[in-house]
């Protein structure tokens, strides 16, 4: 009834433009012929009637334009707001006060949806949080006792039941603190605070905290890392080289190669950091020499959770590259991956000049 309703209207508005625009020009020429007012035999009497009938078409025309936008309008938005959903933002709303009760019906069920949306976001937010927290103290008793347990003499089969203890709970640990750092970077909980260092020393510094990683798989470590002076969050990013390097180390057999390298514009000499090219974009490539990754695998390995490689899904929780992407879509940074089945796989970090603003 209601789609019937609305053909209707729009059907009276069309019929209506286009008597406007012909029916009445007719009628009132043919009263005029009548009356003897106009002769049709002359040759410029029907010029009045014609720039009339131009007029008139004009105006039809712009009452459809009208009507068209009363109805295209409320489309529109209600299309951008569907679109500016999908990419996240759940504070979206659209007015309720249009004349057309279709519409506001529409705008108004679609409101509430959105507030739906919200209390769930809100409820999966807070039950995340809490529970992050509440495993937080009993995992770290947990470890404790177990380290306890390991310093005191055990057997061989004893020691190696307190190592999987140990193993275990600093799974856990990393996959709680990751939940619960992600549900505050997708709840825009964390806001990143912007100093001035040096990008490379940082990559550089992270590299040698994850020696023991490396060079238990004895790997071979090419770096190429310039000078870089930058202005970002180095908490955040410190994050995403930690993330991204793992993954590399994981995937990468014994005695492979890993590559780190960082591009920028220009390179500034250490005598004078403050050359730098300000707004210039950074690029930093990290590339191994793993087992790659099919198109696939490609395509969700940012998704929460999502382990291409179930044989190492004992070493992860999937969560490591979505949290990188995350953040940096937080600081204004992008990040692709280049890979095929059986080659190697190759990261690239770009920071965006907004992020290089070092001063």
């Amino acid at each position: 009834m209601k789609h019937l309703r609305l053909w209707l209207t729009f059907a009276g508005a069309a019929t209506l433009a286009q008597f406007l625009g012909f029916f009445i020009p007719t009628i009132i020429s043919w009263e005029l012929v009548n009356l003897g007012i106009l002769n049709p035999d002359e040759p410029f009497v029907w010029m009045p009637l014609i720039s009339l009938m131009l007029t008139a078409c004009i105006l039809s025309l712009l009452l459809i334009q009208l009507v068209l936008g009363r109805l295209l309008r409320p489309l529109q938005q209600l299309v951008l707001a569907l679109k500016t959903v999908a990419s996240g933002d759940l504070s979206v709303r659209l007015p309720e006060d249009n004349w057309w009760s279709e519409i506001r019906e529409t705008n108004s069920s679609f409101n509430k949806m959105m507030n739906e949306l919200n209390s769930l976001e809100l409820l999966q937010s807070d039950f995340i949080q809490n529970v992050s927290h509440e495993i937080k103290t009993p995992l770290a008793s947990v470890r404790g006792y177990a380290s306890l347990l390991h310093s005191t003499d055990l057997n061989e089969e004893q020691s190696e039941y307190v190592d999987r203890i140990l193993t275990s709970s600093d799974q856990l640990a990393t996959l709680t603190g990751n939940i619960l750092q992600l549900s505050k970077l997708e709840n825009q909980q964390i806001s990143p605070s912007y100093r001035d260092f040096l990008l490379d020393e940082q990559i550089r510094q992270i590299i040698l905290t994850m020696e023991p990683l490396w060079s238990k798989k004895n790997l071979n470590l090419e770096i190429d890392l310039p000078e870089c002076p930058f202005c970002g969050s180095e908490e955040l990013l410190a994050q995403v080289w930690t993330n991204i390097l793992s993954n590399a180390i994981k995937f990468t057999p014994e005695n492979g190669t890993i590559s780190v390298s960082l591009l920028m514009d220009q390179q500034p000499s250490s005598s004078n950091l403050e050359s730098a090219p300000k707004g210039a974009p950074v690029s930093v490539i990290i590339k191994d020499s793993g087992c790659g990754m099919s198109p696939e695998v490609q395509a969700h390995i940012f998704d929460k959770f999502y382990q291409g490689d179930r044989s190492h899904s004992g070493n992860g929780n999937g969560l490591g590259l979505a949290l990188v992407q995350r953040i940096l879509l937080l600081v204004g940074g992008s990040i692709t991956v280049s890979s095929h089945p059986g080659e190697s796989s190759c990261f690239t970090v770009t920071l965006s000049p907004v992020s290089n603003t070092y001063a």
